[in-house]
């Protein structure tokens, strides 16, 4: 019976880092009204504002020709949108490992025009000397969308090497 309950012990006792390793998710709002303008240009009519994130990570929402991109920690400069013309959908999903934000999931929702599918952008954090980017797309109108996305989030951001490897295109 004791070894039983020191085995189950153990066991407990070992569980529980491992699950505090477990990825989680938080949501914030992305809503332009409640963003600082950085800059505004009415070439192209871009303008590039700053928003609130999560645990002191801002959003840099950018937008030109009424295409959006969207980088968290830093502006990481490089214009990454789709074709058509697009606008954000209306929250960003955080993916914390021990608490701590390792990418963001947003949605571009293209124009009717364009007749194509909405789509998960899945992209790393950026800090000084580290830019963030683009790291999957997966098809918004898969059933697994969400849960893809969040698996290419945990199984990518912590390695994946910006300006050498290519984002893959989940469900085109």
């Amino acid at each position: 019976m004791k070894t039983a309950l020191l085995t189950g012990l153990v066991l407990a006792g070992m569980a529980a880092p491992a699950a505090a390793q477990r990825a989680t998710s938080a949501y914030t709002p992305l809503n332009p009204d409640r963003c600082q303008v950085l800059h505004r240009s009415e070439e192209g009519a871009s303008v590039q504002w700053r928003c609130p994130g999560h645990a002191g990570v801002p959003l840099f929402l950018n937008t030109g020709d009424d295409r959006f991109d969207l980088d968290a920690g830093i502006d990481n400069e490089n214009w990454e949108s789709l074709s058509p013309l697009n606008s954000p959908g209306p929250n960003v999903e955080w993916r914390l490992h021990g608490g701590r934000p390792v990418a963001i999931i947003y949605r571009l929702i293209p124009s009717e025009e364009s007749q194509m599918a909405p789509v998960l952008i899945v992209e790393t954090i950026g800090r000084r000397g580290r830019p963030g980017c683009e790291i999957a797309r997966v098809n918004a109108q898969r059933a697994d969308a969400n849960a893809r996305a969040r698996t290419e989030a945990d199984l990518r951001a912590g390695n994946f090497r910006c300006g050498v490897e290519r984002a893959p295109e989940i469900g085109r």
